[in-house]
């Protein structure tokens, strides 16, 4: 119920608001038109910043009065983003109650209200990286390819979540190939051939003038920048890489040794944090990614009477959304990175409670 008032309120404020750069859809409606009438995807002025294959889902509401058709998307994206909520935080916790996923699904919603009030394909992707999450570790190797494998069709950054997927479940490996395959392949059903081959070669080029975007990104490097350091493209690579490794190493570990929290929500919540921190264009409603990992991990410490981590995470929601107010108000300070900042915290966080997870006992079975 409370899903569904908040698709309603979303609605509301946004039935009737105007073609701008500000509203998301507009530039999924454009794309999706792009595709129907057979023109560049990337022209150099655009702002799509997605695989082929999300213009072709686009093409779908495309043909619908504006205002019409970004409320159907607005409704479709809360709803995935919802259904990955529930079956991440029901998974593996045999006390969830309904008041378990109240708790969680209150602050998820106050944590991701400017996403989807824009229509941020953000949420969606969410969703389908919490199945994803789930599924793995439910032992449902082939859904959990599907799901990745049709995030990263839907939006370049749950790349992430699916090369973890390929290192760290080994057998899932020709299924995530073969599920990416078949995405990737699927817009030839619906253009000439010609055509698609144009815009899957512009890719790279698109992925780099995103990366060579002037804005002041909230991602790891802009907080760095703010503390006085400005990092050079080889410390930021250096920087990546090490990060990505130490990811990896936490995902491995807890395939036989799942935190307390969850081995799902740690695995959702670091690939998540990784992502954020450092990606190439990281904005505050790309943010909402980790709303779920907030959400869950409050529900689970109200539920245990877990004063500390409660006071934990409710100082992080509090610097969320107080993130636009502190970036006007500080714009030279770090508190003009109030997101970066609470993510960093969440992914210490999470990393301490994957390497205190206990490595004695008989590890846990997996499938993959």
């Amino acid at each position: 119920m409370l899903w569904a008032c908040f698709a309603a309120l979303v609605l509301v404020l946004s039935i009737d608001r105007a073609d701008t750069l500000e509203n998301v859809f507009s530039v999924y409606r454009d794309a999706g038109l792009r595709w129907l009438h057979g023109e560049d995807l990337y022209p150099a002025q655009y702002r799509f910043n997605y695989f082929p294959p999300s213009a072709v889902f686009f093409a779908v509401f495309s043909g619908m009065p504006y205002g019409i058709e970004g409320a159907l998307w607005r409704i479709a994206n809360i709803a995935v983003f919802a259904a990955g909520l529930w079956r991440l935080g029901a998974h593996g916790d045999e006390t969830a109650t309904a008041r378990h996923f109240m708790i969680a699904t209150v602050v998820t919603v106050i944590l991701s209200a400017s996403a989807a009030r824009y229509g941020q394909l953000t949420l969606a992707m969410s969703g389908l990286m919490m199945a994803t999450a789930t599924d793995l570790e439910e032992g449902h190797l082939w859904r959990a390819a599907i799901f990745a494998a049709l995030a990263v069709a839907m939006k370049p950054l749950a790349v992430v979540l699916a090369l973890l997927l390929f290192a760290v479940y080994p057998r899932a490996r020709w299924r995530v190939a073969l599920a990416l395959l078949v995405f990737f392949v699927l817009p030839f059903l619906f253009q000439h051939p010609d055509y698609v081959l144009r815009q899957y070669a512009a890719v790279p080029g698109m992925l780099e003038a995103r990366a060579l975007q002037r804005y002041e990104w909230q991602h790891l490097f802009g907080l760095l920048e703010k503390l006085g350091w400005t990092v050079t493209s080889v410390e930021q690579t250096i920087l990546t890489g090490t990060a990505a490794v130490f990811v990896l190493f936490l995902c491995w570990r807890m395939r036989s040794h799942p935190p307390a929290i969850g081995g799902g929500l740690a695995f959702y919540g670091l690939a998540s944090c990784y992502i954020l921190l450092f990606g190439a264009g990281t904005e505050r409603n790309t943010f909402a990614l980790i709303a779920p990992v907030i959400g869950l991990a409050s529900a689970r410490a109200w539920q245990s009477k877990d004063l500390g981590t409660l006071a934990l995470l409710g100082a992080l929601t509090l610097l969320m959304l107080l993130s636009h107010t502190l970036q006007h108000a500080y714009p030279n300070s770090v508190l003009a990175m109030a997101k970066p900042l609470a993510c960093v915290v969440l992914f210490a966080w999470l990393a301490a409670h994957a390497l205190r997870a206990p490595v004695d006992g008989i590890p846990r079975s997996t499938t993959g």
